[in-house]
């Protein structure tokens, strides 16, 4: 009989945390996002909202730091001068943007309002990065927009689940 009470309160423990996830992605704007991120990460099986956005500042570290990484493989293949300079700007926002991620991933629970300038932040940075090809008289094309953009809406849904926080 005990066997039977803690599989049905580990059921609706479970459940229970599907449903968080599940009520907090889908007030967010990119709800399938919210929810593959989160779920694609063990330790989302036991979070609060809190461990949520740092789980989401985590997968937004990640993309940062995998973004950073094709930004210099792309530097070692080129000897462009202008496409140079674009993505030493753009190597140059991630960088910063790591930094500031570690340090708002810290503050979750304990300053919310730096928590969301950060994301906020994140997220012109990388229109900063995206406005550097398309700027000036050397237009081009960005190799990065995808990379921008996911980034960017990670981001954005680090800021949706800060304010559901309250």
């Amino acid at each position: 009989m005990s066997l039977l009470f803690l599989s049905l309160l580990f059921t609706l423990s479970c459940h229970s945390q599907a449903d968080l996830i599940g009520d907090t992605c889908k007030k967010t704007l990119y709800p399938d996002l919210c929810i593959s991120t989160l779920r694609s990460n063990p330790t989302s099986a036991a979070a609060d909202v809190k461990g949520l956005v740092r789980i989401m500042f985590y997968a937004t570290a990640v993309k940062a730091t995998a973004t950073l990484n094709q930004v210099n493989v792309l530097l070692k293949k080129t000897n462009d001068v202008v496409l140079i300079e674009c993505l030493e700007n753009c190597a140059s926002e991630y960088a910063s943007a790591l930094n500031e991620i570690f340090t708002a991933n810290k503050n979750v629970g304990s300053d919310i309002f730096a928590v969301k300038g950060v994301a906020a932040d994140l997220v012109s940075e990388t229109r900063d990065c995206e406005d550097t090809f398309a700027d000036g008289p050397y237009k081009r094309k960005s190799p990065l927009t995808a990379e921008n953009d996911v980034l960017g809406d990670l981001a954005g849904l680090v800021i949706e689940i800060v304010d559901s926080l309250g």
